[in-house]
């Protein structure tokens, strides 16, 4: 099987044995490029500033163009970029794990090997099952198992189930990233994150972590692979299936949905769900989710149906839902584009259904709603296929996570929940007459509008319980701060008992009511009116002291009495301190309930620094520059300065300009007061001499040289005159 590295790939990627060439396309509005990108994703290389960079056969040229789509060649810049990324991989041989010049995302191999730690380390929260085998382990070669993670509470029966596939596409490096650094966080927060904690405890999330691993190792290696390593199919070129277009359900079922010629990215495969990968996909989601929908496309799912179905693409910074064979909206249409747009409030990206300018078919979310009536989510993460470890760690991370959270919180019911309010935040105010009184805030308005808006209703009743997920029988209602639910964002105010405190502590779940009826998703808040353990640290140089609170987490604030007309609020600073030996101070940590406990401090200085004086200056003619800034004190945080000009008291800045007038010497003192009232003197004399006058002798011009005729002539003529008049 002949493989291609990312330089020949520009170049030489044959399919069906004719080379495609790569050209820039050039799009007339923001809508175009978007559904260029989803139809024609397969044929993506990259970006650039005035369009994208797409591989094209003959027909895809001609279907663009007849979309009023430009087109130019661009096969000498993608070969540029080719290189450029050529380049990054081999110029880092010192790296010791992750892929090749993509430190941040694990090999198949260092997956693996992290779930089985996550296992060792979890075993109450994780579970491993084998799903399995890719093509390669199927048919005889090095292939490996297809594994899903399950993470939750073990004993639930039946529970919501939100199912998580990555790396279906070998060349998309994040998605695996993204949903490997997923699973840690949910079992490393499990017992600090109150939200987490209840999620695991209601909720399973199963992660198909390396969906297409016999592929991924292609791509590992730096090549822009797609499709699995079928080497029944284009063995000699661009080998495999594009597994997203060999789902059973509507396979093959719209004309240019997906290919039939082995080569092409977009191959179907010879049958549906021909591939192990998918087959072992299907076979596993189908024994998580009954089918709840109808035959026909016009054929919802009920709104209650439980469980969400992710499958985590890149690139193009989408999220899409079905349908994408049909420009008509599915049945759970404002279930499913309320749930996309508050996925995308959190990454930011455009939400839409996934219908490009053309249709797609044998796509996973066939499998999930077409098939089985289960809401599906395609993420399209980031900017490019081998996203750069910077850009992920910065901005694809942290945004995909927060999405992926929200994801995990409404799982039970994501058709109805997405399309409640949400809690945007939960903060503590303060303890009064035995009293816990908490603020939350609930909002109908926290989805993206990069693509229209949704409706919203005013919120109608904020309802919490305590210490147990809210039902019918546990929750109390929450007060409206200004008195009147009449807009769809609300300030609510929480009251409970201290009495309701199970050692200084309890759990709070709050949940927003809409005047539609509609409630939103679960968010909870853990309630600690304890103070930890006070911890502070104080390091010296001479008197001049740096205090450090150790205890930075939790919501605190501070209070550092230094003296009594000296105090502090900082968790860290520097002082100094007013004397020799032991200095008093006292540490006090208030939570955000108003709970309050303080400690003395023993600050030991064991002796001053002196401070030196010393400055620089510098003279033009009259006028001298002088600056203090080269005096030091090593335990002084702003030296006072005076500086004398003849025992004359000229300035108390660190550095200040002086006009001397006229030529002479002058005696200049400089004196440095720290802290401590210690003195540092320096004394030096100025001269200054009269500027040198220096006189330019005169400029001599010589006559210009005697010349017959011309201008010559013309002045003798006229001095003959003047000569001959004064004669008469």
């Amino acid at each position: 099987m002949a493989l291609l590295s990312p330089l020949l790939l520009a170049s030489t990627l044959f399919m069906a044995g004719v080379e495609n060439p790569v050209y820039l396309a050039k799009f007339d509005n923001k809508q175009q490029e978007i559904q260029t990108r989803i139809s024609f994703h397969h044929a993506l290389l990259t970006d650039e500033k005035n369009g994208v960079l797409l591989q094209l056969t003959n027909d895809e040229v001609l279907k663009l163009q007849s979309k009023g789509i430009t087109l130019s060649a661009a096969d000498d810049l993608w070969q540029r970029k080719a290189r450029e990324l050529s380049y990054q991989q081999t110029s880092l041989n010192i790296q010791q794990a992750g892929i090749p010049g993509f430190p941040c995302y694990s090999t198949v191999e260092e997956t693996f090997a992290q779930l089985q730690m996550l296992l060792e380390q979890y075993p109450d929260l994780t579970d491993w099952q084998d799903i399995g085998d890719s093509w390669q382990k199927e048919n005889g070669g090095e292939g490996y198992d297809l594994n899903v993670l399950k993470i939750g509470n073990k004993n639930l029966v039946n529970p919501p189930v939100l199912f998580i596939q990555s790396g279906l596409h070998a060349r998309e490096l994040a998605t695996a990233g993204l949903t490997l650094d997923f699973a840690k966080l949910l079992l490393e927060d499990a017992k600090v994150d109150a939200d987490i904690a209840w999620i695991l405890d209601r909720h399973q999330i199963h992660i198909l972590f390396q969906s297409n691993p016999d592929g991924r190792k292609i791509a590992e290696k730096g090549f822009l692979h797609r499709k699995n390593n079928n080497e029944n199919h284009c063995a000699n070129g661009n080998v495999g299936v594009d597994l997203n277009r060999n789902y059973s359900f509507g396979w093959n079922s719209v004309s240019g949905g997906s290919s039939g010629q082995a080569c092409q990215e977009t191959y179907r495969g010879p049958s549906a769900g021909s591939e192990p990968e998918v087959a072992a996909i299907e076979n596993y989601v189908r024994s998580l989710y009954p089918d709840v929908r109808g035959p026909n496309d016009s054929d919802g799912a009920p709104e209650t149906t439980p469980g969400l179905y992710l499958d985590i693409h890149s690139y193009s910074r989408l999220i899409l839902w079905p349908w994408g064979h049909t420009n008509a909206p599915a049945p759970n249409q404002a279930g499913l584009e309320a749930l996309g747009k508050k996925l995308a409030y959190f990454n930011k990206y455009m939400p839409q259904q996934s219908i490009g300018l053309y249709a797609t078919d044998g796509t996973s979310d066939n499998l999930a709603y077409g098939e089985l009536g289960v809401a599906h989510i395609t993420f399209e993460l980031g900017t490019e296929f081998f996203q750069s470890c910077s850009y992920y760690d910065t901005v694809l991370k942290p945004d995909n996570i927060e999405a992926l959270l929200y994801a995990a919180k409404v799982v039970e019911a994501p058709y109805l929940l997405s399309q409640g309010p949400d809690i945007e935040s939960i903060e503590g105010l303060s303890t009064e007459n035995g009293q816990i009184r908490i603020q939350a805030r609930a909002t109908e308005e926290r989805f993206s509008r990069l693509n229209g808006n949704l409706a919203t209703d005013n919120i109608a009743q904020v309802h919490f319980s305590l210490n147990a997920y809210p039902e019918a029988d546990n929750t109390r209602i929450a007060e409206i701060s200004d008195g009147s639910a009449d807009s769809p964002t609300e300030n609510a105010i929480i009251t409970f008992d201290e009495t309701d405190l199970i050692d200084g502590q309890v759990t709070l779940y709050v949940q927003a009511k809409d005047s539609g009826g509609q409630v939103g998703p679960v968010s909870a808040f853990k309630v600690d009116t304890r103070l930890p353990e006070l911890n502070a640290q104080v390091e010296c140089t001479g008197a001049k002291c740096a205090f450090k609170t150790g205890n930075s987490l939790g919501g605190f604030s501070y209070l550092w009495r230094l003296s009594d007309s000296d105090s502090r609020t900082e968790a860290e600073f520097l002082a100094v301190m007013p004397q020799i030996g032991v200095n008093k101070v006292t540490y006090q940590l208030t939570n955000q309930f108003g709970v309050t406990q303080s400690k003395e401090l023993d600050v030991l200085v064991d002796q001053l620094f002196e401070p030196v004086a010393d400055y620089s200056e510098s003279c033009q003619e009259y006028v001298c520059q002088f600056d203090g800034a080269l005096s030091t004190d090593e335990d002084s945080l702003g030296l006072n300065y005076e500086w004398k000009i003849n025992a004359k008291v000229e300035s108390e800045a660190a550095s200040f300009s002086h006009d001397f007038s006229q030529a002479g010497t002058y005696d200049v003192q400089l004196k440095v007061t720290d802290e401590h009232g210690q003195i540092s003197l320096k004394e030096t004399q100025v001269v200054l001499t009269a500027p040198v006058v220096i006189v330019e002798p005169p400029v001599v011009v010589e006559p210009p040289e005697k010349k017959s005729g011309g201008s010559f002539g013309w002045l003798a003529l006229g001095f003959l005159a003047v000569f001959s008049r004064l004669r008469k």
